[in-house]
């Protein structure tokens, strides 16, 4: 029996000649995104399963399209009459009302061409004494009567070729770009109503289904980028000097290969437990502090919950 009592003592021989306790010990923590559209609508359709692997740009689900698709049909309406309204106010009249001035300017003419043929017949007569002064006023006031016409005539002709003042195109322009704008934006909403994934990764786990109702506060998926993923470690006091963001360190876990390194990204100012996930009898009343690193390699390898251990590496990774 003497020999089974110095049991413990030779394990702790042996375990006083093993490898040292590691600087600290952590997990992998997944950043995951949650997958939701931009307004709240009825899914029609959610095709993948929690575990799937999908690729960017891939159709996570679709939503009910009709309403989106009359705004756009109305902002398309209101673009056409817009452009419309600038084309009208920069072409000036139409042709019709033109034609009507043009044909409204030759009878004018006329007229004052027979005004004038009939003043002149009057100052013959009134050289030759068969006509009298009175006669001759009145020939000559409706030659000045028709000329002021023609004038005028002229004059509407002209404005009516014109395009519309300055300020009115500019009005109509400025609407023109409103319209627009108000089509593009409707396009982009209907557009948005499916939703895709915005880089290659994972799927963690489908939330709602088809005929549920999804919007920005109810997402459809939760989603792990590939490559989002942190470590968060605790370390203990002694060695907290040594934290540095943008040092790195050497991580040790099931299936990394070895070498794997991490960079620290930031560091806490408060103290805290040991957290039950990782107690152990040595370090379960201990002070630690968080520090949180990105791997820099085997981030694929790695899964969110995954035990890690890492150790300060010196001179060449520092």
């Amino acid at each position: 029996m003497e020999w089974v009592c110095m049991l413990p003592v030779i394990a702790g021989l042996f375990s006083a000649c093993g490898p040292g306790e590691p600087l600290a010990v952590g997990y992998a923590e997944g950043e995951y995104v949650l997958l939701a559209p931009i307004e709240t609508a009825r899914l029609v359709s959610v095709e993948l399963r929690k575990g799937d692997r999908i690729t960017t740009g891939a159709v996570v689900a679709t939503l009910e399209r009709r309403d989106a698709e009359i705004a756009v049909a109305e902002a398309e309406a209101a673009m056409r009459n817009a452009a419309a309204v600038l084309d009208n106010l920069k072409s000036g009249k139409r042709p019709e009302e033109i034609a009507v001035i043009e044909a409204s300017l030759n009878s004018a003419n006329a007229q004052a061409k027979e005004a004038e043929r009939a003043f002149e017949r009057q100052k013959g007569l009134s050289r030759g004494g068969f006509a009298s002064q009175a006669n001759m006023d009145s020939a000559q006031t409706q030659v000045e009567l028709t000329a002021a016409k023609v004038a005028e005539l002229e004059a509407n002709l002209a404005v009516a070729r014109l395009p519309a003042r300055a300020a009115e195109i500019e009005a109509a322009e400025s609407s023109l770009k409103r319209a627009s704008a108000s089509l593009e934006n409707a396009q982009w909403r209907l557009s948005q109503r499916t939703v895709l994934a915005p880089a290659d990764g994972e799927v963690a786990d489908v939330i709602l289904r088809k005929g549920e109702l999804a919007g920005p506060q109810s997402p459809v998926v939760s989603f792990l980028p590939d490559g989002a993923i942190k470590l968060k470690l605790y370390v203990p006091e002694p060695y907290l000097s040594a934290m540095e963001i943008g040092r790195k360190l050497k991580v040790n876990c099931d299936g990394c290969r070895p070498g794997s390194l991490a960079t620290i990204s930031y560091v806490s100012s408060e103290p805290e437990f040991t957290p039950p996930v990782i107690y152990s009898i040595n370090n379960r009343q201990k002070l630690v502090y968080l520090v949180e690193a990105k791997p820099d390699t085997d981030a694929q390898r790695l899964r969110p919950g995954q035990i890690v251990d890492v150790d300060l590496q010196s001179g060449d990774v520092k």
